[in-house]
């Protein structure tokens, strides 16, 4: 408990950002999924990784030039995102799947309790991978 209570303070402008980029990144994943799965009647679970990947172009962009204030090469930042990024959509599809299918869910609920969760790992991933400073 300790070591999380002093990686937050440390961490504290960064989470915040990272918080500020990610809610953002939330509201845009939500509104595109609801158009996908409302509007077009796209099945939710491509719908849900449809909305992340754009979402995941806004996060990538901002994340690097605010939260992080990365001054890595792009070129060589962006992989390594799209690694994170892609083990972060997988693990939010199937959450989203599992909770919609062996608990009958609502796909929306389902969504919400897979964003906390990829939210966490997305974070740790990219402070100590992605944008880690040298």
């Amino acid at each position: 408990m300790r070591f999380i209570f002093h990686f937050v303070r440390n961490n504290k402008i960064t989470i915040l950002r990272y918080g500020t980029i990610g809610a953002l990144s939330t509201v845009i994943d939500f509104t595109f999924y609801i158009i996908f799965t409302d509007v077009f009647y796209i099945y939710y679970i491509l719908a849900a990784v449809l909305s992340f990947i754009i979402a995941a172009t806004f996060n990538f962009s901002f994340n690097r030039r605010w939260t992080f204030q990365s001054n890595g090469q792009k070129r060589k930042q962006l992989p390594i995102f799209l690694i994170v990024m892609v083990s972060g959509v997988a693990l939010n599809a199937g959450l989203i799947a599992f909770f919609v299918e062996l608990f009958d869910l609502w796909d929306i609920l389902a969504k919400v309790i897979a964003t906390g969760v990829v939210t966490g790992w997305n974070f740790l991933g990219n402070k100590y991978i992605t944008f880690r400073k040298k």
